[in-house]
């Protein structure tokens, strides 16, 4: 039953992104966006697997995960750019398409209430005090698996010699020793970084440093761990003392968290 909702859901965002894809002009963007819903379903799928999360809960986390990122379609039709403060709440969006188009449609109520909510959840900076352990447990599988795979896309990006997309990065200034010590400060008292205040290249691969302080999940961090993702990124930035404690830092509080601390 669980395998035939998910597959049902799936195709229902395959429908909706077909005419994004099908549009003439470089569709690459859409076309990003499409993979990384595919990879962040995995993910979820993956994390909930290894935390253990009982049947209904395992269902709403890979439902979300495919929903997630449905504003980002509409998002980017009409305004050309991923970032959310110089165009509109992308997860705001993603809900209000999932009602009107309703994708969600012969999801269970109870199920239904989750996965709007954990992909309406999915992009705050942190996540507020939530009434329902239920739905915090989804929120943050959601949240863990749109990071990890972002790890991935960034990286990538960030290893062209041409940035032929800057869009992917929101269109931060590629100034190869330059970055912004508020962005830094933030990280070295261990806070998550912020979208709103990064201006270049090295800000967009210190915020992404900074989302170890916001996962949730053991299984999450190893899976960073394992990747390689924070010396991928660490060993892309000038070598500068205090992009150097930075490091010496992240790397005890990986290790930490990899031991349950």
């Amino acid at each position: 039953m669980n395998e035939a909702l998910v597959r049902l859901v799936a195709g229902r965002f395959e429908s909706f992104t077909a005419p994004f894809l099908n549009e003439p002009g470089d569709t690459f963007a859409y076309a990003l966006k499409v993979d990384h819903t595919k990879r962040v379903h995995d993910l979820a799928q993956a994390i909930a697997t290894a935390e253990g999360f009982p049947e209904h809960l395992l269902l709403a986390a890979r439902l979300a995960a495919l929903m997630h990122d449905v504003g980002r379609f509409p998002q980017y039709r009409r305004f050309r750019t991923f970032r959310d403060k110089d165009s509109a709440n992308h997860a705001a969006l993603s809900v209000q398409h999932l009602l009107r188009e309703k994708m969600l449609a012969d999801v269970p109520a109870p199920t239904r209430r989750l996965v709007l909510g954990a992909v309406y959840l999915h992009n705050m900076r942190s996540l507020p005090s939530l009434p329902s352990p239920e739905l915090l447990t989804v929120a943050r599988a959601i949240r863990d698996s749109d990071k990890l795979d972002i790890y991935q896309v960034m990286i990538e990006h960030f290893a062209q010699k041409e940035q032929l997309h800057p869009e992917v990065a929101l269109d931060v200034k590629d100034e190869p020793l330059a970055y912004s010590e508020n962005v830094l400060d933030d990280l070295l008292r261990g806070e998550p970084g912020n979208y709103q205040k990064i201006v270049y290249v090295n800000d967009f691969k210190l915020m992404t440093i900074g989302w170890l302080y916001d996962l949730n999940y053991q299984a999450s961090c190893r899976m960073l761990a394992e990747r390689g993702y924070l010396d991928t990124l660490f060993d892309s930035m000038p070598r500068h003392e205090p992009l150097l404690a930075l490091r010496r830092q992240i790397t005890a509080d990986l290790a930490r968290r990899l031991e349950g601390a």
